[in-house]
């Protein structure tokens, strides 16, 4: 049965429920019913031998599905990578909107086979507050959101550390006179899928790397209210470019609303999370997030009986973050990589922390802009 049959038999059953039972629209799935169906064996990916699997592990995709070129697509490679040496095995699904992450991590978690099942950003937190409760001895990790239930790894980045080297390639980029899409003004964007914490911390991070050497560059910053409505990300990057933005990171998701835009208007992209150089040949770099790797940690944990619950802190000191410029169609001169380095060991060695809301950015440039 392919996923899509699988989805809709799905959404059938719990449709009859509700009309047998007068529920109106809403979906009874508390701890107690019946495990729902897990997925079948067009999700499960199984190990390379014949050996018996070490672990298994379910996954709760975000809404933008595999080939998103960021968190979901780095996920599925951390899990490849540990089935090919660890012989774990797998499922994954792939919600379309917010009811069905939360129904979809029921049936992972009402199926009880599962020795870990890994959610996503803000969606799974909420499933999480729901659920975690009610399946105590359940192992749930949390990817870039938080849970206070003690079966719960939260995985929370310091999303203005991803993002501040990026920022410096931003500012480096719009006053630099070489570019040949840059304009006089100095003024860099973001635009972000949702209002979140993280992504909040994001773009502040952003806006402190752009404003480190000159304090005057401008910073707009977007919020689609989606990671799949790609007409509207194209339209807010149309907008900043009709304002002088002539760069723009990527924190919309799969980033192609911005990238249609790039190559309609021509100027200049940053993407987020996965290496998305290849994207478009207007993207300068990428704002790495090394997810592959703390996938493949959590399930060598698992395996290991090492794995706890609680806040894991990933960082630049231990390279859970880099700017990318594989596979960029644009070759940033040695004078930015040159400054872009000097502000990395700045950061590493001056102790300063980033704030995490824009608010914070002007007190924050004028103590420690190197453009003062």
């Amino acid at each position: 049965m392919k996923m899509k049959r699988f989805l809709s038999l799905l959404t059938a059953a719990a449709l009859l429920l509700c009309v047998l039972g007068g529920c109106g629209n809403t979906t009874d799935l508390e701890a107690t019913d019946t495990p729902a169906e897990t997925p079948d064996a067009s999700t499960t990916e199984q190990p390379q031998d014949s050996t018996e699997a070490s672990a298994k592990i379910g996954v709760v995709l975000t809404t933008s599905g595999l080939g998103d070129n960021n968190f979901n697509d780095m996920v599925y490679a951390g899990l490849q990578q540990a089935q090919a040496d660890l012989g774990i095995t797998f499922d994954y699904v792939e919600p379309s909107s917010p009811d069905e992450y939360t129904s979809m991590t029921y049936s992972l978690a009402q199926d009880g086979s599962y020795d870990l099942i890994i959610v996503l950003s803000s969606d799974g937190a909420t499933a999480l507050d729901e659920i975690a409760p009610q399946y105590p001895d359940q192992k749930f990790t949390l990817v870039d959101n938080a849970s206070d239930n003690p079966n719960v790894c939260n995985i929370l980045k310091n999303g203005a550390e991803q993002t501040f080297l990026a920022g410096v390639i931003a500012g480096l980029v719009t006053v630099d006179e070489s570019m040949e899409y840059a304009n006089a003004d100095k003024k860099v964007g973001a635009i972000q899928g949702l209002d979140t914490s993280t992504l909040n911390a994001m773009g502040t991070g952003f806006a402190c790397g752009a404003r480190f050497y000159d304090s005057e560059v401008e910073v707009l910053i977007s919020t689609v209210g989606s990671f799949t409505d790609v007409n509207t990300c194209k339209e807010m990057a149309v907008s900043m470019y009709d304002q002088g933005v002539d760069i723009i990171l990527n924190l919309a998701g799969s980033g192609t609303g911005i990238w249609s835009a790039l190559e309609e208007q021509h100027f200049y992209g940053i993407g987020c999370g996965a290496n998305q150089n290849s994207m478009s040949p207007y993207i300068v770099a990428t704002a790495g997030f090394v997810l592959t790797n703390l996938i493949y940690q959590q399930c060598q944990q698992i395996i290991d009986g090492t794995w706890t619950g609680g806040n894991q802190y990933p960082s630049f000191s231990d390279g859970a973050f880099e700017y990318l410029l594989e596979d960029a169609s644009i070759t940033l001169s040695d004078e930015i990589i040159e400054k872009v380095e000097a502000a990395r060991e700045w950061y590493m060695t001056s102790g300063v922390e980033l704030p995490t809301t824009m608010e914070e950015v002007d007190a924050w440039i004028a103590a420690n802009g190197q453009g003062n």
